[in-house]
């Protein structure tokens, strides 16, 4: 063997142990990308999971808020027509007062029959 395929034959060894190693560097980059993309779906799952949970806790929260109220107004309500009772009115007076306010004919319905009240004193 001359030089020139000594040269040759170690350029084309250098190429192809280049073109290993580039293959090798690729497989392994393609695996790494592989488990990226794996766990940033798992992330989106947590994330949407955690969204989820977030929003029935809000809806959980936002009930029980309007059912507390409604338990306030209903308390405040028969509170008004105990004491207006405790004055001597009769529950057609006390009717008459209570529907004065906004939207008192719907609260009769909702937060007690003033007869009902009236009757348990």
């Amino acid at each position: 063997m001359d030089s020139n395929s000594i040269a040759a034959w170690s350029g084309l060894a250098g190429n192809a142990i280049a073109v290993i190693v580039a293959l090798l560097s690729l497989r392994k980059a393609e695996r790494a990308l592989m488990q990226s993309e794996v766990q940033s779906d798992r992330s989106l799952a947590r994330a949407d999971a955690a969204l989820t949970q977030a929003q029935q806790i809000a809806e959980r929260t936002l009930r029980a808020h309007y059912n507390i109220d409604g338990a306030q107004s209903a308390i405040a309500w028969r509170d008004q027509v105990i004491a207006l009772h405790d004055r001597g009115l009769t529950s057609a007076q006390i009717r008459e007062i209570m529907l004065l306010e906004d939207g008192g004919a719907g609260y009769e319905a909702s937060n007690g029959r003033i007869d009902d009240i009236v009757r348990n004193l």
